[in-house]
């Protein structure tokens, strides 16, 4: 459980305040903002919750549901998330995803970018989805060199084709990849990350850029703070997104510059650029790419950004070629004492943990061989043990996080969502320590189920 994780992207500043204002609201003949400038402090407001609304669980909780906060979950194993989604636990499950406008860089076979526009996500996912069709010959332009008309295309198997500018992130050189797949994450809350050198990208919270520190969340990244409605108040973060292209000498002739700049065995490397800003721009449609190859990312207006993560693919065939850990890729438990729901004890020893290790193994291979015999990766999937580690994207507002606590925090719950339970209480200390406290006291591990 070492790998477990939790950290919260966002969250409503003085949460506290704003229940005790809605509070206020429903026994008051004044409008509340009026006041505003008299309102009880943060820690003043947690001590006015509990004593008039909480203490006597006399219910009118509405209240409880307007601060909001999303988490980014790590690690987790397929079986817990299932729980923790049951039972009308009114949260919120997402993964990243950019919007409909970014381009996508594509290069020829020399690794060359072309000089006309780059294809849109949105353009990609019709092609993908709608099949054969005549598209702009700009929008192929990088594969076929031309720049003007229109070009007849048959959709996946042309786009499967193109050459895709990804990073190798050992080493900060561009190569190419190929796209697996478009999809649609449908329509979410999109903000426009702005940098230095006025490239712009229109992304959700909790899409990965490559950044001078390595992969994080935008979010997390710029440390965003966000209103109850989605707007920035600030970032308290600084960060530097990784972006495409510096032209570098390669080894065969490191002098000369000259003749390079426009060879072909020049080499781009990636550099940083400083994010100056970020702005809510509202919900829209948004895709997301799954990559092909090593390297799990691709350039998007400029920007090295992560691809879709799945929770089988390329990391399933990573662990049978000996590239991954299988830890990494499946949850198994510690080799220890355990007990079922029924009270009844039980020793799972080293030896069948080895041997489960081993099917899971064994998993990866039989998945590997039905994919390079054509099958679908939905298909092939379904040969994949059930415990794949999952990352995503949990948000929920306060009341129901107290409900999915009181769900999966019980003495006979999933000892893996009892887990997740204990991370995501110490986050609910610091954002709402008063409200969090009186849980505690008087709620946690008793399976009452939330106000």
């Amino acid at each position: 459980m070492e790998r477990f994780c939790i950290d919260v992207i966002n969250a409503t500043p003085n949460p506290q305040q704003l229940v005790w204002a809605a509070m206020h609201q429903d026994y008051s003949e004044d409008y509340v903002w009026h006041s505003r400038d008299r309102w009880p402090p943060e820690q003043r407001s947690g001590e006015l919750i509990v004593k008039h609304l909480l203490a006597g669980e006399r219910g009118h909780y509405g209240c409880l549901e307007h601060p909001q906060i999303t988490f980014n979950v790590g690690y987790f194993p397929h079986s817990m998330m299932q729980q923790v989604r049951t039972h009308r636990v009114g949260v919120s499950f997402d993964v990243q995803c950019l919007a409909a406008n970014t381009q996508v860089t594509f290069v020829n076979d020399k690794g060359e970018t072309h000089p006309e526009p780059r294809t849109t996500m949105g353009e990609l996912y019709e092609l993908w989805t709608n099949g054969e069709q005549t598209i702009p010959k700009k929008s192929i332009s990088v594969i076929k060199g031309e720049s003007s008309g229109c070009y007849h295309c048959d959709g996946k198997n042309h786009i499967r084709s193109m050459n895709l500018r990804v990073l190798n992130e050992e080493n900060g050189l561009f190569e190419t990849g190929t796209i697996k797949d478009v999809i649609s994450r449908g329509i979410q809350p999109v903000y426009r990350v702005s940098l230095a050198d006025g490239k712009t990208l229109d992304c959700t919270v909790n899409h990965r850029l490559f950044t001078s520190v390595g992969w994080q969340t935008m979010g997390d990244a710029v440390g965003l703070v966000t209103s109850a409605d989605g707007c920035v108040i600030k970032l308290t973060k600084s960060c530097s997104v990784m972006c495409n292209g510096i032209a570098v000498a390669n080894k065969t002739n490191p002098l000369d510059w000259q003749s390079q700049l426009q060879s072909a065995d020049t080499n781009i490397k990636a550099h940083p650029v400083k994010v100056t800003k970020v702005e809510y721009l509202g919900e829209h449609k948004t895709y997301d790419l799954e990559v092909e190859g090593q390297w799990h990312n691709f350039v998007a207006n400029g920007m090295v950004v992560h691809n879709s993560f799945r929770y089988t693919g390329q990391r399933i065939i990573n662990v049978a070629q000996g590239k991954q850990d299988i830890e990494e890729v499946f949850y198994l438990r510690p080799v220890g004492n355990y007990s079922n729901r029924q009270g009844k004890r039980y020793f799972y020893s080293e030896a069948q943990r080895n041997e489960d290790i081993k099917w899971c193994l064994e998993a990866c291979k039989r998945y590997q061989q039905r994919i390079e015999e054509g099958l679908s990766e939905e298909h092939a999937r379904g040969l994949i043990p059930f415990d794949a580690r999952q990352n995503f994207v949990l948000s929920c507002n306060m009341r129901s996080l107290m409900h999915l606590l009181d769900l999966r925090w019980k003495k006979d719950a999933q000892l893996e969502a009892q887990k997740f339970c204990e991370l995501l209480y110490v986050h609910f200390e610091q954002w709402s320590p008063a409200v969090a406290q009186w849980y505690k006291e008087n709620r946690a591990k008793k399976a009452k189920l939330s106000p």
